[in-house]
């Protein structure tokens, strides 16, 4: 083979290996952008934990406050999950069908959506307060639900007993491809929760809502900065050496 094409092989190899690094860096440094947003906004609920720290409800006059208390029945009074028959504050129950298989559409018919009459409560010795339970059931982040959930899956090939608040004729149409999704979800009486957010006339509108106590959120939020931080710092710094090195490289051989 000639020096100048073998030249012009090794070449051409040279800037697709850098091209193929400039991209890869990139992407390194897109992901390394996108944790910094992540981290930033832990970095933010961690200050948030550290500066709203729990009083009395009794003493609560508005704004931003925290609590460790109690979940408590509503001003509904008891509830009883109608799929499960379980003692509770809360509910919300959902029935869906998903469509035939013959159908193009992946989505899914909402055919039942019931909530308990009222908002559950969370009280303490001082007090009690109404709390939003719109939410409760997607928890920030991974800090544990306060929130039970109970799911029946219903199909014709395998049919199991359902309880009074799915329609008959919802059943009785159901289709052979067809199945049925009936999901509770369900807040239980005297849970211990840690509770941050803000007060409206109306109650406790929470941006925080778990069984851990104020101390394991901030904990959490602490270990997730410190990854957050390695993560982050990593990222950049590889995708910048692969980004910066392969660009030398293009704009040598350019």
């Amino acid at each position: 083979m000639d020096f100048p094409v073998a030249r012009a092989l090794y070449v051409d190899h040279v800037v697709t290996v850098a091209t193929i690094g400039f991209c890869l860096g990139a992407l390194l440094m897109g992901a390394a952008a996108i944790f910094l947003l992540l981290h930033l906004g832990t970095l933010r609920e961690a200050r948030v934990l550290r500066r709203v720290v729990p009083s009395p409800i009794g003493s609560w006059r508005g704004g931003r406050v925290a609590a460790e208390a109690r979940t408590e029945y509503g001003t509904a009074g008891p509830q009883a999950g109608p799929v499960s028959g379980e003692d509770c504050v809360w509910y919300q129950v959902r029935l869906t069908r998903e469509p035939s298989r013959r159908s193009s559409d992946d989505s899914y018919d909402l055919l039942l959506d019931v909530t308990a009459p009222a908002w559950p409560a969370i009280a303490d010795a001082t007090g009690r307060t109404a709390v939003d339970p719109r939410g409760l059931d997607e928890p920030l982040r991974t800090d544990p639900a306060v929130v039970e959930t109970v799911r029946v899956a219903y199909r014709r090939a395998a049919p199991v007993p359902l309880p009074a608040i799915v329609p008959p004729d919802i059943v009785d149409g159901l289709k052979k491809h067809e199945r049925l999704e009936l999901t509770e979800v369900r807040m239980p009486r005297g849970v211990p929760v840690f509770a941050l957010g803000r007060v409206t006339a109306k109650g406790l509108v929470p941006g925080f809502f778990t069984t851990r106590t104020r101390a394991e959120v901030l904990a959490a939020r602490i270990a997730d900065l410190g990854l957050g931080r390695i993560t982050v710092l990593g990222f950049g710094a590889v995708g910048l050496l692969l980004a910066g090195g392969s660009a030398v490289v293009l704009r040598t051989l350019s």
